[in-house]
This record gives C-alpha cells, structure tokens and sequence, in this order.
C-alpha cells in the first residue's frame, strides 16, 4: 500500500510540474508575442530612439584634431575672453568660418565645462531636429509613411553619424539648410508670411554656420522647383523681398566684429593675404573663391572626388539612391504634364546643383555635401515607397550583402585591430544581429522589408563605431591625452616646442603658449613642455613626466588597423619637466 500511495502521490506531483512549467511556458509565449506585436507597431519609435542612443554614445567620444578641436578651443577661448564678435584663435586673428558654432559652444562650455559632451551638445541637438525637419519637409509632399523613411535614413547615413561625432560647421548647417528649406515648402503651399519669415531666420543661421551657401542651397532648390512648375507669380511676388531685412538682422552681430577686426585694421595679414576686408572675406572669397581661385585653399581633388566620398557617407542606402535619383532625374525631361505630376522638384534640383558646384570647387572634403544628404534621403523614401514591390529580388539580397560586409567590419574592430575585454558590446551584437532577420521576416510591407534590415544593421554598426571603435582610436591622439594629464595636475607653466595639436588647448583647459615666448634657456625649473621625440635633443635638462603615443587619428590606413604593423605608424610625444 505504501508503494502503491508513493507512486500515485510522486506521478501525480510530477503532473503538476509539468502543468506548471506549460502554463508558464505559455504566459512567457503570450507575453513574447505581445512584445514583438507592440516593437513591430512602435517600429518607427524604436529605431529613432536608437538613432538618438547612438548620438548620445558620440557625445563622448573626444574631439578630433584637426578642425573640430580648433573650433572647441576657440569656443572656449571665447567664454573666457568675452570677445564674441572679434573672433581669434591661439590669441592670433581668425578669419576663415563664421561664428555661430563657437558661440553655441561657448555657452554650454560655460554651463559645463571644457568636457566633449559640451562642446558637441548643441550641433547634436539640431542634428536631431534635423531629423525632425527632414520629416516635415517630406510629409508637406509625399505621404507620412515617405516621410518617416526619409527621416530615418538621413539620421542612419554613415554622413549623420560623422555630423555627431567629430562636430564641425557642416552639421549645423545641414539642419538650418534642411529647416529653412521646410518652412520655405511650407510658404509655397499655404501662403503665410510666418513660414517665410521662420525660413528666412533659418537661412540666416545657416549663413552664419559656414557663409553664403547656406543661402545658396535654399534659394536654388526652392527656385528651381517653382521655375520647372512653372508657378511664375510665386517666383515674382513681393513677399520674398521681407527675407532680406531677415537675413540681414540675423547677419547683423557677425558683419560688424568683422568689420571692426579686420575691414577698419587694413595692415592686418591674414593667411597671406594683407589688409583682407572681413565682409568680403565672408560673402565672397571664403566660399566662391574657391571656384574662382581667390582663394588659395586648394588641394587638387579630381571633379569626381565627390562621387568617391559619397560611396561611404550615403551607405548603407547609396545603392538605393542610384536609380532614385536617375528616375527622378529622367522625368525632368519628359512632358510638362509628367513634371507637374511630380511632387516637388526641390530635392533633385538642390542635390544635383549643388553637387556639381561642389565639384568644382579647387579645395574638396567629404563633409562639403553633407548639406546635400537630407535632400538624397527624400529621393530614396519616395523611390522605396513607390517602387519596393516591384523591385528584384536579388536587389535586395545585394543590399543585405552590403549591410553584411559592414558588419564584418565591426568584428574585425571588437576581435582584431583593438580585442574586445568585456562580453556586453558582442552580446548588443548578436542581439542586433538577430534582429536584422528578424525585422525582415516580420514586416508586412514590402517597403519595411527593405528598410527595416538596413536600419538595424547600420544602427549597428554605428553603435560599435560611437561606443568602442572611436573611444579606442582616440586613445591615439596625444594632443587630447596630454591636455587631459595637464589639467588634472595643473603644473604653474606648460608649452609646446614642435608638437602641436589644437586639443591639447580645449582639454587643458588653458591656451598653452609656445615655448618661443619663454626661451628654452631661460625657462623656469619645474615647467613642462609638451615635445615630439625628435625635439628632444634641444631640450635643457630634464625629466620625462609622460609619454603618449600619436597617431593622426582621421588618416586611418591598414597599417595602423593591424595590431602589429600599428607600432610602426605611431610616433612618440613626451611631457617633460625641466629641472
């Protein structure tokens, strides 16, 4: 009987286990799949989120050499100077950009201190209105779903991701651009004044970003759709007269520190050039003279030198972007009627034209036609929106390749040129990774199908590049470190002798003269100096307080990737005591 009262009561709590471990097992599956029915209906949300995630991960990333630190240490400069409309740098007359960044920068670097999170902060948060204008500016044309697609795959661009990070002019130009030409869209359509002004507001923030383009790029993407529409009393009427007081008020603070650093101080030389007037500087040389040969800036970049550049600053979607623009384009040969029909001619036109001015200018860089790239994020929703049904398979399996081969890269970075410590960034990883399939078998739409993947996976990518590729890399740049290093010790006299990096200044949080004004022989015991390896030989007596290793961190090559090549690309820089 005993055996008989064991094996039923044992059998039947076996039983209950089991229905336990089932019941849960189900509410687990139930509570899974309303997870997954909520993520997919929050789609959207979710991946600007994580757009925003990836920018506060660059927030934090060091401030590059050579411009970007430029910019912050004359910010900083500026907040300790108080001189806000006379702007130099290293204590030397500045005129080459104008001076909304520094101002910007100037105030949170008051607010916070000389860190990278307040130098950047500002440009990152209109870069993310940028998103958000991006969006309005395609939802006044096309449907909301083009609007949302364009607004994600501008802030998933690989241009957006380097806009955040190494933080120059052309990221806040790009958000003024993307909002002056929104609130201008937003004048033609429903005639108010306040749009016109609003724009006008805009276009004079942009010039004061990086000068007379930031009126360029509006004015001919928003005159050339109204021409190609034929909406000749749109193009002639009086209203558009009201941007120039605008404009000219906004312009107003900046026209006169230049005036009264340079334009009222004729024996000034400036970049070689003797007596230059600062308004001129600013309306003409700095940026048409470079088509012109005014300027002296050049640097021999072949005309295709943008098409290059744009296989990297428009990935993940740049094979996309091929046949949006091409079909766009083609229409605008076709009859009046197939023009007319198009929405707006405001991106194409923007795009091409000033992409081709770009090109021939004698002076190139890859940020130049980051402006451009909200305008190529519209053509490529429109083209996915209209035309992800009918497009091959193989197309897409090419455009996951490509998201693949990004992917690869970054486990070359975590496992190879700088092996990953810790489990958390490969576990994001696989998480991400999985979700890429995920995404893809779960959308419904054929658009989604497309555009889901490529979000995860660039997001991805853009992840590990903000979160631990960067933060490695700059460990490299000896200008940051050292100035760093300075501040937490605060030695009473720092220099620098043959080694200068413009970071060493923000960081130090102090201008660091150059030992010239001292004079190696009569420099004071216990002063530091911040020198290259070779300089070392003119030193007078000293001791080594710490060594750096430095590397130019934006002229990447294999050689320094490769863990063991990279000691042959790194140089060494000291501070020194002397004794």
């Amino acid at each position: 009987m005993n055996w008989l009262f064991s094996t039923l009561l044992f059998g039947r709590v076996k039983v209950f286990k089991w229905e336990v471990i089932n019941y849960l097992a189900d509410g687990m599956e139930i509570r899974f799949s309303k997870a997954q029915e909520w993520l997919y209906q929050h789609r959207y949300s979710f991946f600007l989120g994580c757009i925003l995630i990836v920018a506060i991960f660059s927030l934090q990333i060091d401030i590059m050499d050579v411009d970007a630190a430029q910019y912050a240490s004359i910010a900083r400069d500026m907040m300790e100077s108080g001189s806000y409309l006379q702007v130099h740098s290293l204590g030397k007359d500045y005129l080459d950009k104008p001076p909304l960044l520094f101002w910007m920068s100037s105030l949170t670097i008051f607010l916070f201190g000389n860190t990278s999170i307040a130098y950047k902060l500002i440009p990152v948060i209109l870069l993310m209105v940028g998103i958000w204008a991006t969006y309005r500016f395609t939802r006044l044309w096309y449907s909301k779903s083009t609007g949302i697609f364009a607004s994600l795959i501008f802030g998933t661009t690989q241009a957006f991701n380097l806009m955040t990070n190494d933080i120059r002019t052309d990221g806040i130009l790009t958000a003024f651009v993307i909002l002056s030409v929104w609130f201008l869209s937003d004048y033609i359509q429903r005639g108010k004044i306040k749009y016109l002004l609003l724009g006008g507001l805009c276009i004079g923030a942009a010039m004061l970003s990086k000068g007379p383009i930031g009126l360029v790029i509006p004015a001919v993407s928003v005159g050339s759709h109204l021409i190609i529409k034929g909406e000749w009393k749109k193009i002639f009427h009086p209203a558009w007269l009201l941007l120039i007081p605008v404009i000219a008020i906004v312009l107003a603070p900046m026209c006169y520190g230049l005036y009264h650093q340079f334009d009222l101080h004729p024996e000034k030389e400036v970049y070689g050039m003797k007596g230059p007037s600062g308004i001129e500087f600013f309306f003409w040389t700095q940026s048409f003279g470079r088509i012109t040969g005014e300027n002296y800036w050049a640097n021999n970049t072949p005309w295709y030198y943008f098409l290059q550049t744009m296989l990297w600053d428009l990935q993940p979607w740049v094979l996309l972007f091929i046949p949006a623009f091409f079909l766009r384009f083609i229409k605008l040969f076709r009859s009046s009627i197939v023009r007319k029909k198009v929405p707006e001619w405001i991106s194409i036109s923007g795009f091409t034209l000033l992409f081709i001015a770009l090109s021939f200018s004698r002076y190139k860089l890859p940020h130049y036609i980051f402006p451009l790239i909200p305008f190529a994020s519209v053509l490529i929703a429109d083209f996915l929106v209209r035309r992800a049904d009918d497009l091959p398979r193989w197309f897409e399996y090419v455009q996951l390749a490509i998201i693949h081969l990004l992917l690869g890269a970054t486990l070359l970075i975590m496992f190879w040129a700088f092996p990953i410590q810790s489990v958390w960034l490969p576990m994001v990883w696989v998480v991400f990774f999985i979700g890429i399939w995920w995404w893809r078998k779960e959308a419904v739409l054929a658009v989604d199908r497309w555009v889901l993947p490529s979000l995860m996976g660039m997001l991805l990518v853009q992840f590990v590049l903000s979160a631990y590729f960067y933060p490695n890399l700059l460990t490299y740049q000896s200008g940051s470190q050292a100035g760093k290093y300075i501040k937490a010790h605060d030695p009473q006299f720092v220099y620098w002798h043959d080694k200068h990096a413009h970071s060493i200044h923000y960081y130090a949080d102090r201008l660091i003269p150059h030992d010239s004004e001292q004079g190696l022989e009569a420099m004071t015991s216990g002063s530091w100096i911040y020198v290259s390896e070779a300089g070392l030989s003119a030193m007078p007596p000293y001791t080594i307080i710490k060594v750096f290793d430095d590397f130019s961190v934006t002229r990447l090559s294999m050689k320094f990737m490769n863990p063991k090549t990279r000691p042959e690309k790194l140089n060494k820089v000291y501070l020194i005591e002397i004794l």
